[in-house]
């Protein structure tokens, strides 16, 4: 049992560093790996060398990790063995020929978004983001439209004694503000975002429910915030029938 226990706590700990790496775009050292998850040295080094052994993490030229050719080849096998995700892949691509702008397909993870799909649009001036990224939900117009599915007391809950990350100074910094906000969404059905988590950008979106009527989903186009004839209301419809398009399979 005792034994159990330790190759569970050894397997957490990698995890921890696999994700951990993943998460930092310019790669961490050993130092930052100890410091951020309080690993020991000798169990950190010990677990990136086996990762760089296997390929799930390697070295960039300034001798920092990053994530390693091996774990994109594993989570490639998500893209080819879910026709879900192929399907909505489709979805996307139809929602940018119609509004020409950039969609994106998220989950969420916690306090989290986390973005599953995007399709760019043809204009130069475009919202750069990447799949796989994590962004805090209530800076999003998808992070406050997946949460516009929980209830108030839920909300409470899982943001209870957390403070509120601005990411720029249009971001919302209290509970309270999150849950009217919330309100409104859950009545008009479309989640906004101006300038809230990456400047000179905003945003619509609609949160996407399963055959129970879950919220599992959500759908989003992003429009810099100099194309100021742009009028967000115009995406509305081909974004309740990209919604619509989902939500026949799920």
């Amino acid at each position: 049992m005792e034994s159990e226990t330790k190759n569970h706590r050894m397997l957490e700990k990698a995890l921890h560093i696999l994700e951990y790496v993943a998460s930092c775009p310019d790669g961490a050292s050993l130092t930052d790996v100890c410091a951020t998850l309080d690993i020991a040295k000798s169990s950190a080094y010990s677990l990136l060398m086996t990762f760089l052994h296997f390929g799930y993490i390697a070295k960039n030229p300034h001798n920092r990790f990053v994530i390693g050719l091996r774990a994109f080849e594993i989570g490639s096998r998500f893209v080819e063995n879910n026709d879900f995700y192929l399907y909505s892949r489709d979805v996307l691509e139809e929602l940018v020929r119609v509004t020409n702008e950039t969609a994106h397909l998220a989950v969420l993870e916690g306090t989290d978004v986390v973005y599953l799909s995007k399709f760019d649009c043809s204009h130069v001036v475009r919202m750069v983001s990447s799949v796989g990224k994590r962004v805090p939900a209530h800076v999003t117009a998808l992070g406050k439209a997946l949460l516009s599915g929980k209830s108030d007391e839920e909300i409470q809950t899982l943001y209870h004694n957390r403070e509120l990350e601005r990411m720029t100074d249009n971001s919302i910094s209290t509970v309270e503000e999150l849950l009217r906000q919330l309100t409104q969404i859950r009545t008009s059905g479309f989640a906004y975002e101006c300038e809230e988590s990456t400047l000179g950008i905003r945003c619509i979106a609609v949160p996407v429910r399963n055959s129970t009527g879950e919220v599992c989903l959500g759908i989003s186009i992003s429009v810099p915030t100099l194309r100021v004839d742009f009028d967000l209301e115009q995406v509305k419809q081909p974004l309740l029938e990209a919604r619509r398009r989902l939500e026949r399979v799920l």
